[in-house]
Order: C-alpha cells, then structure tokens, then sequence
C-alpha cells in the first residue's frame, strides 16, 4: 500500500514508537514491527474517515383490513322426501346386475 508522506503530531508518534517496542520485546523484528504498527494505524485513520452504515428502513406493515363479516346464506334444509325409496333401490340394482353380467360376474342369490 502505497500512501502519502504524513507529518504525525509528537503524541502520535510517541504512542506509535511506544507500540513498536513492545512488538520487539515480544520478540518481532523491528522492521516488521513498524510495518504492522503503522498498517494499524492507517486502518484507524481510515475506519474513522468511512461513514457509519445508514440505518436499515424500518419495515411498514401492510394496513390491517377488518374482516369482512360473513356472507348469511341460507342452510340448506334436509329434504322431506326419502331419497333411498324402493323403487330407486330396486332399479340400482338392476343395474348393477346388469354391469356385472357385462363383466362377467354373477349376481349371487342368497
């Protein structure tokens, strides 16, 4: 990363010096050491200068409609009538006397 010469105010550079030799008493070479000092630095400089990230949109929730109320619709009524009457009863089974001879099935007598 190549950057421009910066002119440091001496509390800086005492505190970037100060940083260093503590790298080196660790054990770093000093070379190093200014190297990952003055990156550190540069990374401060620039988290400071970047923007904090804008707040997320607040999330509006759709209009809440009322519900519209039921439709009242007649209940169907049973029917007076049977539905199962004799004569329904005998032609089905009529037919299905006649279906099972066309299939071949005899309609067993009891």
């Amino acid at each position: 990363m190549t950057t421009a010469p910066t002119e440091l105010d001496p509390d800086t550079r005492s505190r970037l010096a100060d940083e260093v030799e503590r790298l080196v008493r660790m054990g770093m070479d000093r070379k190093k050491a200014r190297r990952v000092v003055w990156d550190d630095y540069l990374d401060e400089r620039a988290a400071d200068v970047t923007p904090p990230p804008e707040p997320e949109p607040v999330q509006v929730a759709p209009p809440v409609t009322a519900p519209s109320p039921a439709t009242r619709r007649p209940i169907p009524e049973a029917q007076a009538e049977q539905f199962f009457t004799p004569e329904r009863l005998q032609r089905n089974r009529g037919e299905l006397a006649r279906i099972k001879q066309l299939v071949g099935l005899r309609n067993r007598k009891t």
